[in-house]
């Protein structure tokens, strides 16, 4: 499974959309829950433990591009959800595809200059919403037996998110904190790694 450019955002002086921001946002999460749930498929579990893990596979796609929106408006600029027509078409296709997942429904549109503490501040929001998740994921699945294995499962898709993300190449939120702050994208690609093992390790 790999993420794409969900994560990357245009900047532009003065907005060019002004309606339909959740319209977009919810076919973005309808998209994101179908390939969810494509995935799923090949695993086995319950159907609670599959309506379990949609959700939260949404959550994760949901809480990170939001994430990055109200970091943008805290910095007093206008950002936007904004579904991308090849994204969606290949987030689509995805849910066809068995294994291999390309999550890129859409992105957050930020208008503003071109600033790379801008960039970084609102980039860095994206992962250490995953990674958070992550964290909580594991300690619930290891503090609710009975939903153990879903929580698992839900815990690594958020750690993979974040550290995928924060690969300090081309449109991923890494390249942006990266170029930010070099100590802080340190400091959470390492977590995201630690994570993402933990939580490899956890899945049964």
């Amino acid at each position: 499974m790999a993420a794409g450019d969900s994560y990357y955002y245009y900047y532009y002086v003065t907005p060019r959309y002004r309606y339909g921001e959740w319209l977009h946002l919810l076919v973005g999460a309808v998209l994101v829950m179908a390939v969810g749930l494509s995935w799923f498929y090949y695993v086995q579990m319950s159907l609670v433990g599959l309506i379990l893990d949609s959700v939260l596979f949404v959550l994760a796609f949901m809480l990170h591009e939001l994430a990055h929106k109200f970091s943008a408006i805290h910095y007093g600029y206008h950002a936007e959800f904004r579904l991308q027509t090849w994204g969606a078409i290949i987030t689509a296709i995805s849910i066809v595809i068995p294994f291999f997942k390309i999550i890129a429904p859409g992105a957050t549109v930020i208008y503003g200059p071109d600033d790379r503490y801008l960039m970084g501040r609102t980039a860095i929001w994206g992962p250490a919403t995953n990674l958070a998740m992550a964290t909580v994921l594991i300690i619930a699945a290891f503090g609710i037996p009975s939903l153990y294995y879903y929580l698992a499962i839900a815990a690594y898709v958020n750690s993979f998110i974040a550290l995928f993300n924060l690969i300090p190449l081309g449109i991923l939120d890494g390249l942006k904190v990266f170029r930010w702050n070099k100590g802080i994208w340190a400091g959470a690609f390492a977590l995201s790694i630690a994570l993402f093992i933990l939580s490899m390790m956890a899945v049964p």
